[in-house]
């Protein structure tokens, strides 16, 4: 806990709390939707290592357009959710290889579909492939806040408020329900997921030991 914010844990419980319960509830309606159990996907939730993991951009140093600021990626977890940010930048790639800016709607959240989740639907859901880059837009934004908030560089950052929801680390990760077809086994052998997660780790070198072993690479 930094001792600059005592009312840290307060805070980040509270928001991670409401952050946890609305994916949650976004569990439970895609479990519907899909004709699954209501808890085919929350059950496998409980005692998942959920990481609340807000991500601060500073534009008082990152300025120019097309700077990325979180590269080409997907989620390793189940589903992410987030709030809006103050500033654009977000992209998101639709399963047909079209890139959007997302812009959220003012009281929304975005919940984008993870690995796991992808690996659960055999494929039906995939992963969403995103990115976080300075646009004109985001440029308008900052210049706009600059000049309202003049001197307050700490209104020049760029927070995501994240949580990434995850499938519990001993349950085991394949198709599920009518998702469980031999195509789908296939394609999404089980797998303890705690082991999908070290090795989806390990392949961007951020598992245990995954630094040094690179180091030896080189």
């Amino acid at each position: 806990m930094p001792k600059e914010f005592p009312e840290w844990k307060e805070v980040m419980d509270n928001w991670g709390g409401k952050m946890l319960g609305a994916v949650t509830k976004c569990a439970y309606m895609a479990a519907d939707g899909f004709g699954l159990d209501s808890e085919t996907f929350t059950s496998r939730m409980q005692l998942a290592p959920h990481l609340l993991a807000p991500t601060g951009s500073d534009f008082n140093t990152f300025r120019e357009v097309d700077t990325p600021l979180a590269g080409y990626h997907y989620d390793l977890n189940f589903l992410t959710i987030h709030g809006k940010s103050r500033f654009p930048g977000l992209y998101i790639w639709t399963r047909d290889g079209t890139k959007h800016l997302v812009k959220v709607p003012d009281g929304c959240l975005l919940v984008q579909a993870g690995k796991q989740m992808e690996y659960a639907t055999g494929g039906h859901v995939l992963a969403g492939f995103h990115e976080v880059v300075i646009t004109p837009e985001t440029q308008i934004v900052i210049d706009r806040k600059e000049k309202e908030h003049k001197g307050n560089t700490s209104k020049l950052w760029r927070v995501s408020s994240t949580l990434f929801s995850h499938i519990a680390s001993d349950q085991i990760l394949q198709p599920l329900g009518k998702f469980m077809t031999e195509e789908a086994v296939r394609e999404y052998p089980p797998v303890k997921t705690g082991d999908f997660v070290q090795e989806e780790l390990n392949s961007i070198a951020l598992g245990v030991g995954s630094n040094e072993e690179y180091k030896e690479e080189e």
